[in-house]
């Protein structure tokens, strides 16, 4: 295998987005959901984190591009959420997730905030019309999650 083979080996496609839940989730539907992304994961060879606040779903999805969106395509065709928005999607050297199956998260909109350093911000509507300004964004806040899983 070349280097070049060996290096298009380990990079991974990360998508990254928003979505709105369309009601309030039960716990126990929000643990299904959990339950069933970190068995198909385990299949797929995808990994990444699910953050649910406020009714606001941002996910983060790793693996094999093809996987990937695939993966996006039957995401976008579920019921439970609506007005879906990819603000980041792009192939990168290293998996930032590759140790979980499905990370979770339930951050207030303030700890999101403060993930982009974002003073003041009280909504997460706020924080997502400052996420949708920009990749860099994205990337501050993949690396805020990643900080909030690993304390």
């Amino acid at each position: 295998m070349t280097s070049i083979e060996t290096e298009k080996q380990a990079m991974a496609y990360q998508v990254f987005y928003s979505s709105q839940a369309v009601a309030p989730l039960p716990l126990d539907e929000l643990e299904k959901i959990l339950v069933d992304a970190r068995v198909g994961n385990e299949k797929r060879g995808v990994t990444g984190a699910l953050i649910y606040v406020d009714g606001v779903f941002l996910q983060i999805l790793e693996g094999p591009e093809a996987t990937v969106k695939s993966l996006m395509h039957s995401i976008a065709q579920d019921s439970r959420h609506s007005s879906m928005h990819v603000f980041h999607e792009a192939e990168v050297d290293q998996a930032l997730f590759s140790t979980w199956k499905m990370a979770y998260l339930h951050p207030t909109p303030a700890q999101v905030a403060s993930w982009l350093g974002l003073q003041g911000t009280a909504t997460i509507e706020d924080v997502l019309a400052d996420v949708h300004g920009g990749s860099d964004q994205a990337s501050r806040i993949a690396y805020g999650i990643l900080k909030a899983i690993a304390q």
